[in-house]
């Protein structure tokens, strides 16, 4: 079984709200603001933690999408599957 994770642009929180109403009753349906501001600064000592963080988390087509649509919408495996 999959999971749906949508991802909202922070700038459309209306969009956000009716998300989380329409899925409230759905465990496979997952909606997250887009949490990232800027960039990142890497912290003297850290550089490799950081840039892990970074390299894991980025995603240029979600990004892309972000920029230009109100959300992303990601198909994730489920964590318990074997």
């Amino acid at each position: 079984m999959h999971r749906t994770l949508f991802v909202v642009s922070r700038g459309h929180p209306d969009l956000y709200t009716y998300l989380q109403e329409r899925f409230a009753t759905d465990p496979a349906v997952e909606i997250v603001f887009d949490r990232r501001v800027g960039t990142r600064r890497q912290q003297p000592g850290r550089c490799d933690l950081d840039r892990r963080r970074t390299d894991r988390r980025r995603r240029p087509e979600i990004e892309a999408e972000l920029k230009t649509r109100s959300h992303a919408i990601l198909t994730l495996p489920d964590p318990v599957s074997d």
